[in-house]
Formats: structure tokens, sequence, C-alpha cells
């Protein structure tokens, strides 16, 4: 048995013959304390038996995967929501009106932890326009622009426009067939007033049909969801200052303020020049990570945020949370700890970073699952590689 009366740390850096007395190269399985004393680490007990894999404590419920589907996790009971999610890691954000969001890179939803309230992440553009048909009416001869949006029936959200060519009104009236019409949604039909540009309103339909031959007075309503698009089905997902981030490739893309299922991807981006690996807010800005640094976009709104670079060095993947600050010595606003560089970094909410374990302890591990918790009283980061 060896006793410590001092404990400085794991360290990997400088040879094995050159490591102080006070000094470990691995230690698996203890608990470093505040005092740094070095406690047993506490063994588990398994709640059930199951396949569960992405486990995810959203408000109130519990998400993961279970043979491709995924699931709500209630005491071993399993609540399929979406079946044929897959096997690939699925990355969450948790919602202020409850609902969690999840994506793999392919497939994105929200959910409530509901089989009802489990949706795509915003209403779809629809696939098709149909045809349009000249037919007796009241409207004023012309040229009529057209658009159809989807409208989610549960909520009533609507979604993004599908934009048709222009058609040629002679009689006085529009019969629009053909439709794609989708379960669980209504279709709203817009028309310009006559050779006009704005879209407005002319009405809902549930079916492949809609006829318009009233006057064109009655078109006051305009398309309040005009060259938007559905969020991108990305991975790296978080909130920040009522907005949505979400990580598609080299990509940051934020959802418009308060109205999380939907993005104007003209210009609501941030583009990096490799992968991101890291996306976390604070206070004061989005700390980003990718597979070349550790940036920093500092700043309390979107279109005002000013890049700065902290870290040069790939950033792991998974590898990001919120800590109290407190807990790493800073003002109690939420701060952050990833992998950067390699090495252990935190970063706080005026956007300054401290690299946790320079020249003590570096990784190559690319990729992991992370997480911070307290226990008695002690913090822990742990990032498990995947």
């Amino acid at each position: 048995m060896l006793t410590f009366e001092k404990f400085t740390g794991i360290n990997n850096v400088v040879p094995g013959h050159r490591h102080k007395q006070t000094d470990l190269a691995q230690a698996l399985n203890v608990d470093i304390g505040l005092d740094k004393e070095i406690h047993r680490r506490a063994g588990f007990t398994r709640v059930v038996e199951d396949c569960h894999k992405n486990l995810w404590q959203a408000l109130g419920f519990m998400l993961a995967t279970c043979n491709g589907d995924l699931v709500r996790s209630d005491n071993g009971v399993r609540t399929v929501l979406l079946p044929s999610l897959g096997s690939d890691r699925v990355w969450y954000c948790n919602l202020p009106d409850g609902r969690t969001s999840f994506s793999n890179g392919l497939i994105n939803g929200l959910t409530d932890g509901t089989l009802a309230g489990t949706t795509t992440w915003g209403p779809p553009i629809p696939a098709g326009v149909g045809a349009a048909t000249d037919v007796p009416g009241s409207m004023f001869p012309g040229e009529y622009q057209r658009a159809f949006t989807y409208v989610r029936l549960s909520d009533g959200l609507e979604g993004p426009p599908a934009y048709a060519p222009p058609v040629t009104v002679a009689s006085g009236g529009l019969l629009c067939t053909g439709l794609p019409t989708l379960d669980g949604h209504a279709i709203n039909v817009y028309l310009s007033s006559h050779n006009g540009a704005e879209l407005f309103l002319a009405g809902q339909t549930l079916g492949p049909a809609f006829s318009f031959t009233q006057a064109n007075e009655r078109l006051v309503l305009p398309l309040r969801t005009h060259m938007l698009e559905p969020m991108p089905v990305g991975t790296l997902t978080a909130f920040w200052r009522g907005r949505v981030l979400v990580a598609k490739g080299n990509v940051l893309f934020a959802s418009l303020p308060h109205r999380w299922e939907l993005c104007d991807m003209r210009r609501d981006f941030k583009q990096f020049t490799a992968p991101i690996t890291l996306v976390q807010p604070v206070d004061g800005g989005v700390f980003v990570g990718t597979e070349h640094e550790l940036a920093f976009l500092g700043g309390t709104s979107w279109d005002g945020l000013v890049y700065s670079r902290h870290i040069k060095g790939r950033t792991v993947l998974g590898s990001g949370v919120t800590v109290p600050g407190e807990k790493l010595g800073a003002s109690p606003v939420d701060a952050m700890v990833g992998i950067a560089g390699g090495e252990l970094v935190a970063g706080f909410a005026d956007g300054t970073t401290k690299v946790l374990t320079a020249d003590r302890y570096r990784t190559a591990v690319t990729e992991v699952a992370a997480t911070f918790r307290d226990v008695n009283g002690i913090p822990q980061y742990i990032a498990v590689p995947q």
C-alpha cells in the first residue's frame, strides 16, 4: 500500500523517472477532494437491465436510444417516441418551453416526452405546388404570384413556403389542384394582388385542392415566413439568448429569436475553417471549438458577435460542458470546460480562458461524452472516450 500525504495530480507530460513524489502517471477509480486528498470512488448499482445509449436528462423525463429507437425511459418502462432514429450518436438541447431537441446529423426533431408531442423540427417546405387553372370569379385580371406553406395542426406553427411560378388570371378566379397534403398539417395558400409581388393569405385547405374567386381586397394577411427555412439538421446544439444554435459541418446556424424552428439561412450563420466540435454559450458570448482551434464569439447579440482565437489545436468533439463559475474560482455566472489543444481548458463569462492542465496533462483523444457533476461538494469533470 502506498500512502500519499500530498497529491499534486496526474502528470503524463514529463517522463516517469522525473515525477515528483506527489505525482501520479494515472489514477483509476478514485476521486480527488478539494484539499487534493484521494478517496476511493464509490461503486454503482444497476437500476435497470436495458440496452440504452445516448442518455439525456430532459426537463422531467429521460431520453435514450434503444435498438435504434428514440425512447423515453421511466424506471425501465420504455415509450418509443421516434422509431428508427438509428445507432449514431444523438445530440440534445433542452429548450425553455419544456421540449428537447434531438439530432444525429441526419434526422432531427423536438419532443416533450410524449408520442403526440414528438414532431419534426419545424414544418417542412411543401414538396410541390400542384397545378393552377383559371376559373370564373371576382379577381382582377392580371398575373399572380403563388406560395404554399404547411401549418402544423397540433400547435398552429406555420412553416416556410414553396414558391410557384406566376399564373395569369383572366376569368376572375383560380383553382389549385394536386397540392401535396401531409398528415397532421393543413396547407395555407398565398396569392399576390394582380401584377404584384407581395404575398397574402388566400385561405387554408386540408385537401389537395383550393379555389379563390373572391375580390382582391380579401387578400390582407401577409406571408410571415417569406424566405425562411426549417432549422438545418446538424449535430451540436445549444440555447443562447433566445436562439437555438446548431452546428452543421463548419457552419454555426442560429434560429430566429424565440422562433426556434425557423432559420434565415441567408444571414444567421457563422462560418469556420474546420468542422465544429464544441458550442458552449456563456453570458458574454459563445465558445466555439473546431478541429483546428478554440475560439470565442464575444457579444450579446447574434449580429454583433466578434471572433477571437484562444487555443490553437483540435477541440475534442463532445468535450464541452457547462460548469457553475464558482466551481472554477470565478463569478457565479455559468462558465464552460472543454478539451482543446490536448489540455483541459476553462472558458469564462467574459470570454477569457484558462488552461487547467498546462504542462501536466495532455490527451490525444478525438471524441468524448462529457459531463459535469458535484459529488459531496467535490466538482468533477468526466469525459469518456467514444
